[in-house]
């Protein structure tokens, strides 16, 4: 289980091993297979575990995941030189299949510049 100070934490050690390196960035459709990815694998299933302790939100809408919102796509954030942290943050299911590629990209920068406030930002890579 989760607190407070273990969320604290775990950011502080995310922020410190992005600094080292640079991060790398996923944005995943949410029924996407991640079964090749243990790592993504592991945090979309803990964040899905902890919905009803940490009532998070979507990234775009503010949607409540704890009540009617589904998730559409996870945003992970992984340090390049780190092999077992990362980072998740979702967008629902409405803002996933409705939102332009433009909003959605606008919406991961602002997230991922909360997580690396001085950082710099590629543009969205489609494939």
């Amino acid at each position: 289980m989760s607190n407070r100070h273990q969320r604290r934490a775990d950011l502080r050690c995310f922020r410190r091993e992005a600094h080292r390196d640079h991060i790398v960035t996923h944005l995943i459709d949410a029924n996407a297979d991640l079964d090749g990815y243990p790592l993504l694998s592991r945090v979309a299933t803990a964040w899905r575990a902890g919905i009803a302790q940490r009532k998070p939100w979507c990234i775009a809408c503010e949607a409540s995941f704890a009540e009617a919102a589904r998730p559409g796509a996870y945003l992970f954030a992984t340090p390049s030189g780190a092999a077992d942290i990362a980072s998740v943050s979702v967008l629902c299911a409405d803002c996933w299949r409705d939102l332009p590629p433009d909003a959605i990209e606008r919406e991961a920068t602002r997230v991922l510049r909360q997580l690396i406030p001085n950082g710099r930002f590629d543009p969205l890579e489609t494939r």
